[in-house]
């Protein structure tokens, strides 16, 4: 199955691209793990450091996460299945005080 995948702001530039494909092969792919199979890839490490915690590897509190326009906590979050050709799209979150 293919996913699309809009990156913004250090996303984008830690990835390198704005966009990408990914081929998840899972038989029910979530959001979850289609992050997983992203970060996972060597050519990724600099957006893993960024979008993943490294404790709870939840990406939720570094990021606000759509999936083909409709953000995961509206949905079912991180398990929120996918469909071929969804797009999903992760927007940094900025933090600071």
């Amino acid at each position: 199955m293919r996913i699309q995948v809009k990156l913004y702001g250090v996303f984008r530039s830690a990835a390198g691209s704005s966009s990408l494909e990914l081929e998840i092969r899972d038989s029910v792919p979530t959001v979850r793990t289609a992050i997983s199979h992203m970060v996972s890839q060597a050519s990724f490490r600099d957006l893993k450091q960024l979008l993943v915690d490294d404790q709870t590897s939840d990406p939720r509190p570094n990021a606000l996460i759509m999936v083909s326009g409709r953000e995961i906590s509206t949905l079912s979050g991180l398990d929120t299945t996918l469909a071929e050709n969804d797009e999903l799209s992760l927007l940094p979150v900025v933090h600071g005080g």
